[in-house]
C-alpha cells in the first residue's frame, strides 16, 4: 500500500521532466470532459507528448525498464503460451523465458492485475519491461500472424501454383498479398518489381539498402499489370513512365502505396513506395541528436521570423525531424500552418493542407493564402523553385517564421543553393537561421552486437589513432542476418549568427563561411558520425557507405 501513495499523476511527472506545462494540461483537461479519454492518450493525440514520453517516464517512476519491442524477436514456444486476442485484450507482448520466469513488454507493466493473469495462465513469474502501446499492438498482429502463416513458404506455393496455371486463369491477388505482408515483415521502405532477361527480380529497400528478396518466372512481370490496375494507372500504356496510388491494410494497420514506373529493355519497372498511415511522432533524442544539439535545434524552431531549413537527399528523414521541431513549438500559443505533399504525420493543433497541382494549389501560392491566415509559423513541404523560395522569404522578413527542406549536400550548400534559386544575398542574409543538414545510417543490431579491434584503414578513415575497439553486428535472426536493425541521424547544424549573416551578404567565398562557421563551433557530419561510429551506434562500413570515402580520408 505505502508504495501506491508514493505514485505521482502523470501529468505531474511530464511536468517535473519538462516535456509538457500547466496550459497543456488544462487543455487536455477540456478535452477529456468531451472524449473521457485517459489523460495519457489525449495528451498523445494532441501530439503534445509521444507514446515514448509516457512510457520512460513511467518507467523510470517505477524502477522498471524500457524496451523498444521493434528491436527484439520473441520466442516461437512463448508466443504460443497464449493466443493473440489475450495478448491483444490485455496490450502485453510475451518475449521469452529465463531463470523460471516469462519477459513480458506491456504499456501497463506496473499493473498487478496483469501480471496475476500472466502468472495464472502460465505459472510463472513475469518479468516487466515498459513498452509503447501501439508498438505492442503492432508487434502482437505481426509476430502471430507470421508464426501461423510461414510467408515464405506461402510464396513459395503461390508461385508454383501460378508456374503451372497454363491458362492463366488464376490472378495475381494472392501473390500481391503475400508479397505486401513480406515487406512488412522485413520492414521495407520499397518494393522494387524489375523485370530482366529471364525472371523478374524482387527487391526491397530495408533501413535504406537495396536487398533482393525473390526471383520470378519471366512471365510473372503481368504482376506490375495487376498493381497498375489497384493503382489506378493505365494498363495500355506500356510506353510512357506512370505515377500511381493505393491504400491496403495490412495485420490491422494501414498503409498507403504510391507507385511509379518507368519503361526498361525488358518491360515496365516499378518502385512502390510504402507509407504507414499511422507514423509515431519521435522527439529530437529519439531521431538521434545528441543532447547538446536538441537545445540549438529547438532554439532555432523558436526564434520568432527567418528561415529554418533542413537539407539532405530524398528518404533522410527531413519530415519526420521538421516535425519533432514543430512539436518543441508552444502550439497553444501558435498558429502553425502547413502545405506539404502530402501530409504525412496528422497533427491536431496544426492547420495542415496537401498541394494540389491541378487545382493550382501549390507551395507558392498556399504561403500566399497562409499571409490572410493570421500565421506565426508556416511550414512549406519543399523549396523548389524561385516562386516558393521568394514568397517564402518574403514571409519571413514580414515576421513570420518559415520552416522548409531544400535539396543540398550539405548545410552551408544552402546558401548557394538559394542564390541560385534567385534570392539576392542581402535577403538570404536577413532571413537565415539556420540550416540542420542529415542523413540516415544504419543501427547495430543490439541483439548480435560485438566488438572488435579496429583495422589500419578504419582508423585512417575515422581520423582516430587511439581507437582500441569499434562495435559490429555478427548477423542474427532478429536482423535478418545484416548485422544492422533500424537508422539512426547523422547531422550537422549551421547557425547564421550576425557574422555569419555578414559574410553572406558579402557573397564570401563558400570556403571562408565553412572556416568561420568551424571557429565559431559548427561540427560537421563527419564528426557527428565518427562521434556515433565510437559509441558502437553505427559502423565505420556504415559511415563509409553514407558519406562516401573520397571527402574525408
Amino acid at each position: 500500500m505505502g508504495n501506491k501513495i508514493k505514485r505521482k499523476p502523470l501529468g505531474e511527472l511530464l511536468k517535473e521532466k519538462d516535456i509538457i506545462k500547466n496550459e497543456h494540461i488544462k487543455f487536455a483537461i477540456q478535452e477529456q470532459k468531451i472524449t473521457k479519454e485517459k489523460m495519457g492518450e489525449i495528451l498523445v493525440r494532441l501530439c503534445f507528448i509521444t507514446e515514448y514520453d509516457v512510457v520512460s517516464t513511467l518507467a523510470e517512476q517505477e524502477g522498471i525498464p524500457y524496451l523498444d519491442v521493434d528491436q527484439v524477436l520473441p520466442q516461437k514456444d512463448v508466443l504460443k503460451l497464449f493466443n493473440k486476442g489475450l495478448c491483444l485484450n490485455n496490450v502485453f507482448l510475451p518475449l521469452r523465458l529465463t531463470n523460471g520466469s516469462i519477459e513480458v513488454a506491456s504499456p501497463f507493466a506496473a499493473d498487478e492485475r496483469l501480471g496475476h493473469l500472466i502468472s495464472r495462465h502460465t505459472g510463472l513469474r513475469p518479468k516487466f519491461y515498459f513498452a509503447e502501446k501501439m508498438k505492442v499492438l503492432n508487434a502482437v498482429n505481426k509476430l502471430y500472424y507470421f508464426v501461423e502463416n510461414p510467408i515464405e513458404k506461402l510464396i513459395e506455393t503461390e508461385i508454383r501454383l501460378l508456374s503451372q496455371d497454363v491458362e492463366m486463369a488464376r490472378g495475381m491477388d494472392t501473390l500481391i498479398r503475400y508479397l505486401l505482408h513480406l515487406a512488412v515483415k522485413m520492414r521495407a521502405t520499397d518494393i522494387h518489381i524489375r523485370p530482366m532477361e529471364k525472371s523478374t527480380n524482387i527487391s526491397f529497400r530495408i533501413d535504406g539498402v537495396m536487398t533482393s528478396v525473390l526471383s520470378l518466372p519471366a512471365d510473372f512481370n503481368r504482376i506490375i499489370s495487376s498493381f497498375k490496375m489497384k493503382a489506378d494507372m493505365d494498363i495500355a500504356e506500356q510506353r510512357l513512365p506512370q505515377d500511381g496510388r493505393f491504400s491496403a491494410t495490412i495485420l490491422n494497420s494501414g498503409y498507403d502505396f504510391r507507385a511509379s514506373t518507368i519503361v526498361s529493355p525488358y518491360g515496365e519497372n516499378m518502385v512502390l513506395r510504402i507509407l504507414p498511415m499511422e507514423s509515431a511522432l519521435m522527439g529530437m533524442g529519439q531521431l538521434g541528436f545528441f543532447a547538446e544539439d536538441i537545445e540549438k535545434v529547438e532554439e532555432m524552431f523558436n526564434e520568432p521570423f527567418g528561415i529554418v531549413l533542413l537539407t539532405g537527399p530524398t528518404g533522410s528523414g527531413k519530415s519526420t525531424t521538421l516535425y519533432a521541431g514543430i512539436r518543441s513549438l508552444d502550439l497553444l500559443k501558435k498558429n502553425v500552418l502547413t502545405v506539404e505533399e502530402p501530409i504525412e504525420y496528422s497533427i491536431p493543433l496544426l492547420r495542415q493542407t496537401q498541394v494540389n497541382e491541378k487545382a493550382g494549389y501549390t507551395f507558392a501560392n498556399a504561403i500566399r493564402y497562409f499571409l490572410r491566415h493570421d500565421p506565426d509559423v508556416i511550414l512549406v513541404g519543399e523549396i523548389r523553385d524561385l516562386e516558393t523560395a521568394a514568397t517564402a522569404v518574403t514571409a519571413s522578413t514580414t515576421g513570420h517564421l518559415v520552416l522548409s527542406t531544400l535539396h543540398t549536400n550539405n548545410a552551408i550548400g544552402a546558401i548557394p543553393r538559394l542564390r541560385d534559386l534567385g534570392i539576392r544575398p542581402f535577403l538570404v542574409a536577413d532571413s537565415l537561421i539556420g540550416v540542420v543538414s542529415q542523413r540516415l545510417v544504419r543501427r547495430i543490431c543490439n541483439n548480435c552486437k560485438e566488438e572488435y579491434r579496429p583495422s589500419e584503414q578504419e582508423l585512417i578513415y575515422l581520423k582516430d589513432r587511439s581507437i582500441q575497439k569499434l562495435y559490429r553486428g555478427r548477423g542474427c535472426e532478429v536482423c535478418d542476418g545484416s548485422g544492422y536493425f533500424g537508422r539512426t541521424l547523422v547531422y550537422e547544424l549551421l547557425v547564421v549568427d550576425k557574422e555569419l549573416s555578414q559574410l553572406i551578404d558579402q557573397e564570401a567565398e563558400l570556403n571562408i563561411i565553412s572556416k568561420r562557421a568551424k571557429e565559431r563551433g559548427f561540427v560537421d557530419i563527419f564528426a557527428v558520425t565518427v562521434a556515433k561510429v565510437k559509441e558502437g551506434i553505427t559502423t565505420a562500413e556504415e559511415a563509409v557507405r553514407v558519406l562516401g570515402h573520397v571527402r574525408y580520408v
